[in-house]
């Protein structure tokens, strides 16, 4: 099943693009509309449709893999399946791995999705989805919402640089041994929860008694997809270029995130550092803003990999 899973996972990677052509070409026919404004919806209608053209996409080309849409309400959005399999929900028969799917509107001043499973339940191969989206307008009247980029990677190296900079940044985890609500070890189900650096709770499953207050049951801020890559110390800089150095999946999901809210990449990075990276490339820096700096850093082909390799 191993060598299955892998083929499978590089496969629907290999095919996002076409997918995401197929469900631009579908939008531009039948989601055209008057108006279209952010908050309406179209992100999970945009998600689900995502399953449907990259079975489209995996039928086209003859693979024996089929995208399976969970029925109820968890954290997954889809699962990656053996055509011919049993599908079993409750032991993950017949499944080479699960996805979750996220939408983000590049035009929203904060992306409201949020990627906050906690890293004990991921398996090896299950994936992140992003779809980045935006109204392109078809002529004087109409709209279509547009695919314009497009992320698909595994989930577990993304959570962990999450939890990383989450700790950096003076947050915690629930630890089973000494749990705010005074659970046993053996039994403490918050075991693994995330805290704020107030020590309240970030979703629902964490200790009721570090509720944010009796009318707001938990704060929501961890795991926001661009949120989540903030730095607010030095410490937590260091994280950041340490675990984006050693881990490619998480240089891919930064580079990801920064090249479609570029104002998040310039927040990282100061001016000297910036005139490191400009004068490896052999640019002209002096006198230069930080803003301008990184507007010739970013006239280089794959700049990104001078700001992972040359700023430690």
């Amino acid at each position: 099943m191993g060598n299955e899973t892998d083929l499978a996972y590089k496969t629907l990677k290999e095919l996002l693009p076409t997918a995401c052509q197929k469900m631009n070409d579908f939008s531009r026919e039948v989601l055209r509309t008057r108006g279209g404004r952010i908050g309406s919806g179209m992100g999970a209608l945009l998600e689900a449709l995502w399953g449907y053209m990259m079975n489209q996409a995996l039928s086209d080309k003859g693979f024996d893999y089929e995208i399976a849409w969970f029925p109820d309400n968890q954290y997954n959005d889809f699962a990656c399946l053996i055509k011919s399999a049993v599908w079993d929900i409750e032991i993950r028969g017949g499944e080479l791995f699960r996805i979750e799917a996220k939408s983000m509107n590049t035009c929203a001043d904060e992306s409201k999705a949020h990627f906050d499973v906690l890293t004990k339940e991921l398996y090896e191969y299950d994936s992140l989805l992003i779809l980045v989206w935006e109204w392109e307008e078809l002529d004087s009247r109409q709209s279509y919402p547009k695919i314009t980029d497009s992320f698909f990677n595994l989930s577990l190296p993304i959570a962990l640089l999450r939890d990383e900079l989450h700790i950096a940044r003076g947050c915690s985890f629930v630890d089973a041994n000494s749990c705010p609500d005074g659970c046993s070890p053996e039994k403490c189900e918050h075991a693994g929860e995330p805290l704020n650096a107030k020590g309240k709770r970030e979703r629902k499953g964490g200790p009721e008694s570090t509720r944010p207050s009796a009318k707001v049951s938990y704060a929501q801020n961890f795991g926001g997809l661009v949120r989540m890559l903030k730095t607010n110390n030095e410490h937590a800089r260091s994280v950041f270029r340490r675990v984006r150095l050693e881990s490619d999946t998480a240089d891919e999901y930064i580079s990801f995130i920064h090249q479609n809210y570029q104002s998040e990449e310039l927040s990282h990075y100061t001016v000297d550092e910036l005139r490191t990276v400009a004068k490896k490339l052999s640019l002209y820096s002096k006198g230069l803003s930080k803003s301008s700096l990184m507007s010739e850093i970013r006239k280089v082909p794959n700049y990104m990999k001078s700001l992972r390799a040359e700023i430690k």
